[in-house]
């Protein structure tokens, strides 16, 4: 199956313990944990992203980035990276995968990325302001 928006949003609202919302060309599904993460089906991948924490409440940005490079291995299945967000720089994590993708395949996706981003927010906590850790 090729997905798109739609064929996604059935799948999606069909896991029990996700909420799903289309949002213009994305779909927003949000876990019982309250992690929302925002979906993309382009014409050759999908995108499933989700937030972390604002640019500005990192301690040493320099020293962050390079943190992030130096564990990435640790959860390699989502990457970090900095987008901005309503005009503002995030650090957030993503994982893709082919539009030919199983379905199974797209769920573990969105669950690896659930749960990796708890692991993101406790291996990175100590190097944000104490306003953004609180």
């Amino acid at each position: 199956m090729i997905w798109n928006n739609d064929t996604l949003k059935v799948l999606a609202e069909s896991q029990s313990s996700w909420v799903v919302d289309a949002e213009g060309d994305c779909l927003s599904i949000s876990n019982d944990e309250g992690i929302n993460a925002f979906i993309y089906v382009g014409n050759q991948q999908i995108i499933a992203e989700t937030a972390l924490f604002p640019a500005g409440k990192v301690a040493d940005k320099a020293t962050m980035n390079d943190l992030i490079l130096r564990t990435h291995h640790l959860l390699p299945l989502t990457t970090i990276c900095i987008n901005k967000i309503g005009g503002e720089d995030y650090y957030t994590a993503f994982g893709s995968l082919s539009v030919d993708s199983k379905d199974s395949v797209i769920v573990e996706e969105i669950e690896t990325l659930f749960a990796n981003v708890g692991e993101f927010l406790e291996l990175y906590s100590e190097h944000l302001t104490e306003e953004a850790a609180a």
